[in-house]
Protein backbone atom coordinates (compact mmCIF):
# COMPACT_ATOMS: atom_id res chain seq x y z
CA UNK A 1 0.00 0.00 0.00
CA UNK A 2 2.69 2.90 0.85
CA UNK A 3 4.24 1.72 -2.84
CA UNK A 4 0.99 2.13 -4.19
CA UNK A 5 0.61 5.48 -1.87
CA UNK A 6 4.12 6.98 -3.03
CA UNK A 7 3.44 5.84 -7.02
CA UNK A 8 -0.01 8.03 -6.71
CA UNK A 9 2.22 11.15 -5.00
CA UNK A 10 4.97 10.60 -7.69
CA UNK A 11 2.04 10.99 -10.32
CA UNK A 12 0.30 14.24 -8.81
CA UNK A 13 3.68 16.12 -8.78
CA UNK A 14 4.86 14.86 -12.07
CA UNK A 15 1.49 16.10 -13.39
CA UNK A 16 1.49 19.86 -11.26
CA UNK A 17 5.26 20.07 -12.30
CA UNK A 18 3.97 19.21 -16.34
CA UNK A 19 0.98 21.82 -15.63
CA UNK A 20 3.20 24.77 -14.58
CA UNK A 21 6.12 23.85 -16.91
CA UNK A 22 2.65 24.77 -19.34
CA UNK A 23 1.75 27.82 -17.59
CA UNK A 24 5.09 29.30 -17.71
CA UNK A 25 5.32 28.04 -21.80
CA UNK A 26 2.19 30.38 -22.07
CA UNK A 27 2.98 33.31 -19.69
CA UNK A 28 4.80 35.40 -22.79
CA UNK A 29 1.97 34.44 -25.37
CA UNK A 30 -0.07 37.35 -26.56
CA UNK A 31 -2.71 38.10 -23.95
CA UNK A 32 -6.12 38.45 -26.29
CA UNK A 33 -8.14 41.72 -24.65
CA UNK A 34 -11.69 41.45 -23.79
CA UNK A 35 -14.71 42.71 -22.14
CA UNK A 36 -17.91 40.96 -20.26
CA UNK A 37 -20.58 42.54 -21.43
CA UNK A 38 -23.45 40.60 -20.19
CA UNK A 39 -24.15 37.83 -18.02
CA UNK A 40 -26.64 34.95 -17.60
CA UNK A 41 -27.54 31.63 -15.34
CA UNK A 42 -26.68 28.13 -16.08
CA UNK A 43 -27.93 25.43 -14.53
CA UNK A 44 -24.99 24.20 -12.09
CA UNK A 45 -26.43 20.99 -13.00
CA UNK A 46 -24.68 20.96 -16.09
CA UNK A 47 -21.30 19.46 -15.91
CA UNK A 48 -20.41 21.12 -19.03
CA UNK A 49 -18.44 18.90 -22.40
CA UNK A 50 -19.72 20.86 -25.49
CA UNK A 51 -21.25 23.76 -26.07
CA UNK A 52 -22.59 25.74 -29.04
CA UNK A 53 -25.57 28.85 -30.15
CA UNK A 54 -28.02 27.69 -32.75
CA UNK A 55 -31.16 29.96 -33.99
CA UNK A 56 -31.51 31.61 -30.46
CA UNK A 57 -30.74 28.83 -28.26
CA UNK A 58 -28.09 26.89 -26.63
CA UNK A 59 -26.95 23.07 -27.34
CA UNK A 60 -25.04 21.67 -24.68
CA UNK A 61 -24.00 18.21 -23.74
CA UNK A 62 -23.60 17.52 -19.64
CA UNK A 63 -20.76 14.41 -18.99
CA UNK A 64 -20.54 12.03 -16.26
CA UNK A 65 -21.47 8.23 -16.59
CA UNK A 66 -25.53 7.42 -15.86
CA UNK A 67 -25.56 11.40 -15.96
CA UNK A 68 -24.78 12.35 -19.33
CA UNK A 69 -27.25 14.15 -21.76
CA UNK A 70 -27.47 16.71 -24.50
CA UNK A 71 -30.28 19.46 -23.88
CA UNK A 72 -31.29 22.68 -25.76
CA UNK A 73 -32.58 25.73 -23.86
CA UNK A 74 -33.29 29.53 -24.98
CA UNK A 75 -30.22 31.96 -24.57
CA UNK A 76 -33.23 34.93 -23.51
CA UNK A 77 -34.30 33.72 -20.30
CA UNK A 78 -36.88 34.67 -17.64
CA UNK A 79 -36.85 37.91 -15.58
CA UNK A 80 -36.97 36.53 -11.79
CA UNK A 81 -35.19 34.67 -9.93
CA UNK A 82 -37.61 31.24 -9.61
CA UNK A 83 -38.41 31.21 -13.33
CA UNK A 84 -34.41 31.02 -14.02
CA UNK A 85 -34.28 28.41 -11.53
CA UNK A 86 -36.97 26.67 -12.40
CA UNK A 87 -37.15 26.54 -16.58
CA UNK A 88 -37.20 23.58 -18.30
CA UNK A 89 -34.87 22.48 -21.40
CA UNK A 90 -36.42 22.88 -24.53
CA UNK A 91 -34.94 19.23 -25.88
CA UNK A 92 -32.81 17.06 -23.76
CA UNK A 93 -31.93 13.87 -24.90
CA UNK A 94 -30.43 11.19 -22.07
CA UNK A 95 -27.39 8.92 -22.96
CA UNK A 96 -27.15 5.28 -22.08
CA UNK A 97 -25.32 4.57 -18.82
CA UNK A 98 -22.62 3.11 -19.71
CA UNK A 99 -21.40 6.39 -22.05
CA UNK A 100 -19.66 9.57 -20.56
CA UNK A 101 -20.67 12.87 -23.28
CA UNK A 102 -17.88 14.67 -24.22
CA UNK A 103 -17.41 17.80 -26.96
CA UNK A 104 -20.69 18.53 -29.68
CA UNK A 105 -20.83 20.29 -32.53
CA UNK A 106 -23.14 21.38 -35.46
CA UNK A 107 -22.49 20.33 -39.00
CA UNK A 108 -25.62 20.20 -41.73
CA UNK A 109 -27.94 20.22 -39.15
CA UNK A 110 -26.45 18.00 -37.55
CA UNK A 111 -25.55 17.25 -33.87
CA UNK A 112 -22.17 15.03 -33.76
CA UNK A 113 -21.73 14.14 -29.97
CA UNK A 114 -18.56 12.36 -28.84
CA UNK A 115 -17.96 10.07 -25.98
CA UNK A 116 -14.94 10.03 -23.67
CA UNK A 117 -13.71 6.80 -23.23
CA UNK A 118 -16.10 4.49 -25.37
CA UNK A 119 -14.44 5.18 -28.87
CA UNK A 120 -18.49 6.47 -30.41
CA UNK A 121 -19.81 9.55 -31.84
CA UNK A 122 -23.40 9.90 -31.95
CA UNK A 123 -24.98 11.89 -35.23
CA UNK A 124 -28.41 13.40 -34.00
CA UNK A 125 -31.10 15.39 -36.03
CA UNK A 126 -30.61 19.00 -34.71
CA UNK A 127 -34.56 19.72 -34.57
CA UNK A 128 -35.50 16.79 -32.81
CA UNK A 129 -32.73 15.32 -31.06
CA UNK A 130 -33.31 11.40 -32.67
CA UNK A 131 -30.22 9.09 -33.03
CA UNK A 132 -29.40 8.88 -37.08
CA UNK A 133 -26.07 7.14 -36.68
CA UNK A 134 -23.24 6.27 -34.37
CA UNK A 135 -19.91 6.17 -35.81
CA UNK A 136 -16.51 4.62 -34.58
CA UNK A 137 -13.38 5.91 -33.68
CA UNK A 138 -10.00 5.30 -31.65
CA UNK A 139 -8.73 7.21 -29.38
CA UNK A 140 -10.35 9.60 -26.31
CA UNK A 141 -13.10 12.04 -27.20
CA UNK A 142 -12.92 15.32 -25.35
CA UNK A 143 -13.78 18.44 -27.36
CA UNK A 144 -15.44 18.77 -30.78
CA UNK A 145 -16.01 21.75 -33.27
CA UNK A 146 -16.23 22.12 -36.90
CA UNK A 147 -14.69 24.44 -39.75
CA UNK A 148 -17.37 23.65 -42.24
CA UNK A 149 -15.71 20.91 -44.19
CA UNK A 150 -14.52 18.79 -41.21
CA UNK A 151 -15.06 18.06 -37.52
CA UNK A 152 -12.14 18.60 -35.24
CA UNK A 153 -11.25 16.87 -33.04
CA UNK A 154 -9.62 17.07 -29.45
CA UNK A 155 -8.39 14.15 -26.90
CA UNK A 156 -6.72 15.84 -23.90
CA UNK A 157 -3.35 15.78 -26.17
CA UNK A 158 -1.63 18.28 -28.04
CA UNK A 159 -2.77 16.95 -31.09
CA UNK A 160 -5.99 18.26 -32.89
CA UNK A 161 -7.63 15.23 -35.09
CA UNK A 162 -9.16 16.38 -38.65
CA UNK A 163 -12.16 14.03 -39.06
CA UNK A 164 -14.62 13.26 -42.31
CA UNK A 165 -17.91 13.76 -41.40
CA UNK A 166 -19.63 11.42 -43.16
CA UNK A 167 -17.56 8.35 -42.10
CA UNK A 168 -15.34 10.12 -38.63
CA UNK A 169 -12.24 9.03 -40.73
CA UNK A 170 -9.27 10.91 -39.09
CA UNK A 171 -8.01 13.01 -42.15
CA UNK A 172 -5.20 15.15 -40.82
CA UNK A 173 -3.63 15.86 -37.69
CA UNK A 174 -1.89 18.62 -36.06
CA UNK A 175 0.18 19.34 -32.79
CA UNK A 176 -0.98 22.88 -30.80
CA UNK A 177 2.17 24.56 -29.91
CA UNK A 178 3.14 27.68 -28.36
CA UNK A 179 7.17 28.89 -29.50
CA UNK A 180 8.03 24.98 -30.24
CA UNK A 181 6.19 23.99 -26.81
CA UNK A 182 3.69 21.21 -27.28
CA UNK A 183 0.27 22.75 -25.41
CA UNK A 184 -1.79 19.62 -23.95
CA UNK A 185 -4.60 19.09 -22.32
CA UNK A 186 -6.60 20.56 -25.24
CA UNK A 187 -10.61 20.18 -24.26
CA UNK A 188 -13.44 22.24 -26.04
CA UNK A 189 -12.81 23.36 -28.92
CA UNK A 190 -14.72 26.43 -31.24
CA UNK A 191 -13.93 27.22 -34.68
CA UNK A 192 -14.60 30.92 -35.68
CA UNK A 193 -13.56 33.42 -38.69
CA UNK A 194 -10.77 30.87 -38.97
CA UNK A 195 -8.83 29.78 -36.03
CA UNK A 196 -9.66 27.17 -33.05
CA UNK A 197 -10.74 28.52 -29.74
CA UNK A 198 -9.52 25.57 -27.30
CA UNK A 199 -10.21 25.47 -23.52
CA UNK A 200 -6.80 23.96 -21.74
CA UNK A 201 -8.37 21.41 -18.91
CA UNK A 202 -7.68 22.85 -15.53
CA UNK A 203 -6.75 26.15 -16.83
CA UNK A 204 -8.34 29.55 -16.71
CA UNK A 205 -7.43 30.01 -20.21
CA UNK A 206 -8.81 29.66 -23.65
CA UNK A 207 -6.18 29.36 -26.72
CA UNK A 208 -6.38 30.94 -30.06
CA UNK A 209 -5.16 28.44 -32.40
CA UNK A 210 -3.85 28.67 -36.05
CA UNK A 211 -5.33 25.32 -37.65
CA UNK A 212 -2.86 25.88 -40.60
CA UNK A 213 0.49 25.28 -38.12
CA UNK A 214 -1.02 24.36 -34.91
CA UNK A 215 0.31 27.79 -33.41
CA UNK A 216 -0.73 29.18 -30.47
CA UNK A 217 -1.91 33.22 -31.29
CA UNK A 218 -3.06 34.32 -28.30
CA UNK A 219 -4.52 33.68 -24.91
CA UNK A 220 -7.80 34.62 -23.11
CA UNK A 221 -7.73 35.13 -19.26
CA UNK A 222 -10.18 34.22 -17.28
CA UNK A 223 -8.88 33.70 -13.86
CA UNK A 224 -10.15 36.40 -11.86
CA UNK A 225 -13.93 35.26 -13.44
CA UNK A 226 -13.17 31.90 -12.10
CA UNK A 227 -12.18 32.99 -8.53
CA UNK A 228 -14.82 35.64 -8.23
CA UNK A 229 -17.62 32.67 -8.77
CA UNK A 230 -15.93 30.82 -5.62
CA UNK A 231 -16.13 27.44 -7.19
CA UNK A 232 -14.92 24.90 -4.17
CA UNK A 233 -15.30 21.73 -6.67
CA UNK A 234 -12.00 21.35 -8.10
CA UNK A 235 -13.76 19.89 -11.26
CA UNK A 236 -15.82 22.47 -11.97
CA UNK A 237 -13.11 24.47 -14.60
CA UNK A 238 -13.77 26.53 -16.99
CA UNK A 239 -15.00 24.59 -20.07
CA UNK A 240 -17.25 25.53 -22.77
CA UNK A 241 -17.32 28.34 -25.52
CA UNK A 242 -19.97 29.11 -28.10
CA UNK A 243 -19.85 32.12 -30.96
CA UNK A 244 -22.97 34.11 -31.07
CA UNK A 245 -23.02 34.88 -34.65
CA UNK A 246 -25.83 37.28 -34.14
CA UNK A 247 -23.68 39.29 -31.09
CA UNK A 248 -20.31 38.65 -32.60
CA UNK A 249 -19.53 37.75 -29.33
CA UNK A 250 -18.23 34.32 -27.08
CA UNK A 251 -20.36 33.05 -24.44
CA UNK A 252 -17.72 31.24 -21.69
CA UNK A 253 -18.86 29.30 -18.83
CA UNK A 254 -17.67 26.20 -16.97
CA UNK A 255 -18.60 23.05 -15.89
CA UNK A 256 -21.33 22.87 -12.99
CA UNK A 257 -20.95 26.83 -13.35
CA UNK A 258 -24.11 28.83 -12.16
CA UNK A 259 -23.30 31.80 -14.90
CA UNK A 260 -22.47 32.39 -18.18
CA UNK A 261 -20.30 35.57 -19.62
CA UNK A 262 -21.18 37.10 -23.27
CA UNK A 263 -17.82 37.94 -23.97
CA UNK A 264 -16.60 40.33 -27.03
CA UNK A 265 -12.97 40.48 -28.08
CA UNK A 266 -11.11 43.61 -28.44
CA UNK A 267 -9.06 43.60 -31.56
Amino acid sequence: MKYILGLFCLSLAAIANFSSAQADSLANATAIHYQIIAERSHKPSLFTQGFLVKDGNFYESSGLYNKSEIVSYPIAEPQSTWAKMSASFLQKQHLPDRFFAEGLTLFNNKLYLLTWQEGVVFVYDATNFSLIKSLNYKGEGWGLTSDSKQLIRSDGSAQLFFHNPDTFAVEKTINVKYKQEAIINLNELEYVDGFIWANIWHDNRIVKINPATGDVVGVLDFSETAKNLKIKDPESVLNGIAYDADKKAFWITGKQWPKMFLVTIEH
